[in-house]
């Protein structure tokens, strides 16, 4: 098993609980006011983990164009604006596009997630190229998402990929 394109990752909570309900409520059913507690959190400990000057751009882990009509609402893309607009950072949703459709993480197990996102996702090299990433999630599981979506900015020129998430689940046996 190879290492993780991105660089670090954190979460200010564990994927369990109260932190999950919270996720679950944000996502599903439009608590905005969860939303933004969640993002002002999530810029704490980015603040204490992660070297915020080098930081050029914040980005949403992508969602496939259809999905996101289907639901009406990309969490992360939320998530994400709310962390840049306290951290002081642009956030550049254009910057990383997911190109094909995948089938959701959460019904895959640990070892389908990699091969689901593998190549999925696209980056702007315009946009990311010789700077430090500040990539955004709702929730960090096996990291293959996370993983593809670094690769892809790498591969762009970005020098580094930091992973932010809402939660963290506990790593499976």
């Amino acid at each position: 098993m190879r290492p993780p394109a991105f660089d670090a990752a954190r979460a200010p909570w564990s994927y369990t609980d109260a932190a999950q309900e919270a996720v679950h409520q944000f996502k599903y059913h439009r608590r905005w006011r969860l939303g933004r507690w969640l993002a002002a959190e999530m810029a704490a400990t980015a603040t204490a983990a992660f070297p915020l000057e080098e930081v050029s751009v914040i980005l949403p882990v992508p969602q496939h164009w259809l999905k996101r009509r289907l639901r009406g609402v990309h969490g992360a893309g939320r998530l994400a604006e709310a962390v840049a607009r306290s951290l002081g950072k642009p956030c550049r949703p254009a910057a990383l596009r997911c190109r094909r459709w995948t089938a959701t993480q959460s019904r895959l197990t640990w070892r389908k997630r990699a091969r689901n996102v593998r190549d999925a996702f696209a980056a702007n090299r315009r946009l990311v190229r010789g700077g430090s990433v500040l990539l955004v999630d709702d929730v960090l599981t096996s990291g293959a998402t996370a993983d593809a979506c670094a690769r892809a900015l790498k591969a762009a020129g970005a020098r580094r990929v930091f992973v932010l998430a809402a939660a963290r689940t506990p790593r499976a046996p």
